[in-house]
């Protein structure tokens, strides 16, 4: 079923967000002076909410996916469309704030942001569309 994925993948990577949070809390509580200033705690917190964000949105859209009736190829695209953005825009912040990437590897994965940022706006208009061509029913 079209949009079931996306919900497994919401609440798999919501997951992941929140063990984000639990290490963003703990490293904010020991006090560390230099972590609390630094570029990697920034890049962090934006992976954070951004990850939480979409998260939902794959369980609102999945969900929504499952129940209404859009063209089949249009559903598809929704459902690819928004996993690969969310792992392309704050999944990458993500690798790169925990230090899975350095060097160019890191540069590569930031300038991939891009690529999850137009896929989520692309997914929004894929879904506004979609949604102004169901019928109503009376």
């Amino acid at each position: 079923m079209i949009g079931k994925k996306n919900m497994v993948f919401g609440f798999l990577y919501f997951l992941t967000t929140l063990g984000l949070g639990m290490y963003l809390a703990n490293r904010l509580g020991s006090g560390d002076k230099a972590f609390i200033d630094s570029q990697v705690r920034g890049i962090l917190r934006a992976a954070h909410a951004h990850g939480n964000l979409e998260s939902v949105l794959n369980i609102i859209i999945g969900y929504l996916l499952c129940r209404l009736s859009l063209d089949v190829w249009l559903a598809r695209a929704v459902s690819v469309l928004l996993m690969v953005g969310a792992l392309f825009h704050s999944g990458m912040l993500y690798l790169g704030g925990i230090g899975m990437l350095t060097g160019s590897g890191l540069v590569a994965a930031f300038n991939l942001t891009i690529v999850g940022a137009v896929s989520l706006i692309t997914v929004m208009l894929m879904m506004a569309y979609g949604i102004a061509r169901l019928h109503s029913v009376d």
